[in-house]
């Protein structure tokens, strides 16, 4: 019987990239003003950056790119400058990019933000978010310094994202605290947040990258606020990865947590689910949820009904690759989980709880014995 369920039913817009966010994207992307949201920005019109007289290949793409252009064409036309920026002499290649950058043009491409699976984007909704994405390809260091400085000033959420992830991946030492309070800046932008593009929905991941479960209460606020599903599911999903990440130190902040409880209980059930009972840090916060008289028969069925909770969500993501937990590990768990909770039911103190233990016991039994024929607890015949 499998014990992993994948789901990638998440990842409808393909490519779209955090968990799926951009599922929940709420609309096109806001103006093109330096608050919008998303990479739809304005030509300026500044002068082109590159010394006069010299081939600029940077400048015949944008003058050529448009958001009516067929999308297989701007799409081949992108690929051809990235091919040609990363032929060059790291250089001037640089020297290009971030003189194209400095200028301040812009134009959107009429593409989506796309995620490949090593993180770089397989589309570019502006030129601009593609000049940054070919940067970090061709020298990170270089392209995690105009990641910072883009980051002094709001410009765009998806160049936001990038700067983000440039950041992370270019710099030889993580600064997770100042990539935690920039990412929380980025989501609590209002005209960015009122808003969100793909990529603002994908910068969600930084959090995941730092293992940020100081930004716990950020989360659990968008995730309390029934008005705005598309901000409750993207803090969902990244609390979701943050307890798979950090299961004692997010699920103590989450039983402390009293307001998310009560506004979304079955979600906090289920994540209590994700324990794994062979860590005595974990089960001691397992049996303090199960045992708290608080607790309801909603969360009660809801933690029982899916424990050992190991359902995974597929996407492609800037920063983190998810890895699918190994059989063996898998298989120890059961067994080991289901020693426990037998010597729970048969406690007189797991009274209040015991029917939703023995069902969880039936469910445990059924996933030992599909795995070992010779287990006591298989079928017999």
């Amino acid at each position: 019987m499998p014990r992993i369920k994948t789901i990638p039913a998440l990842l409808a817009l393909s490519g779209a990239g955090l968990l799926g966010f951009g599922l929940w994207k709420a609309g096109d992307a806001g103006p093109a003003d330096a608050g919008a949201s998303g990479s739809k920005a304005a030509d300026t019109g500044k002068a082109d950056p590159a010394p006069a007289g010299q081939h600029d290949t940077i400048s015949e793409i944008f003058d050529g790119v448009s958001e009516d252009s067929p999308a297989s064409d701007v799409s081949r036309d992108l690929a051809g400058l990235r091919a040609a920026l990363l032929a060059m002499p790291k250089d001037e290649a640089v020297r290009r990019i971030e003189g194209f950058l400095d200028g301040g043009k812009d134009r959107a491409t009429g593409l989506s933000f796309g995620i490949a699976k090593d993180g770089s984007l397989s589309e570019w909704p502006s030129f601009r978010t593609f000049l940054l994405d070919t940067l970090l390809a061709v020298d990170p260091a270089a392209a995690a310094a105009v990641g910072r400085s883009i980051l002094e000033t709001p410009t765009t959420a998806d160049e936001w994202a990038l700067a983000l992830r440039n950041v992370a991946r270019g710099e030889a030492a993580l600064d997770a605290s100042y990539l935690r309070a920039k990412t929380e800046e980025l989501i609590a932008n209002p005209a960015w947040q009122a808003d969100p593009s793909v990529g603002y929905l994908n910068a969600f991941d930084v959090l995941v990258h730092i293992g940020a479960t100081d930004s716990t209460p950020l989360l659990s606020g968008l995730i309390r606020n029934k008005d705005r599903r598309d901000l409750a599911h993207a803090g969902f999903l990244t609390l979701d990865r943050l307890v798979q990440g950090q299961p004692a130190e997010v699920l103590g902040r989450l039983s402390q947590d009293t307001a998310l409880q009560q506004s979304r209980p079955e979600m906090v059930a289920q994540q209590f689910a994700r324990a794994d009972v062979r860590d005595p840090a974990q089960q001691a916060l397992v049996k303090a949820w199960l045992l708290d008289p608080a607790r309801t028969p909603v969360e009660l069925r809801s933690f029982a009904g899916i424990y050992p909770n190991n359902n995974q969500f597929v996407s492609n993501n800037l920063l983190t690759v998810q890895a699918s937990a190994a059989g063996d590990d898998l298989a120890s768990h059961d067994r080991e989980a289901l020693a426990t909770i037998k010597a729970w039911a048969a406690d007189p103190e797991f009274e209040p709880v015991a029917e939703h233990l023995r069902g969880m016991i039936s469910r445990l039994e059924g996933f030992v014995g599909a795995r070992d024929p010779l287990s006591p607890s298989s079928p017999q015949e």
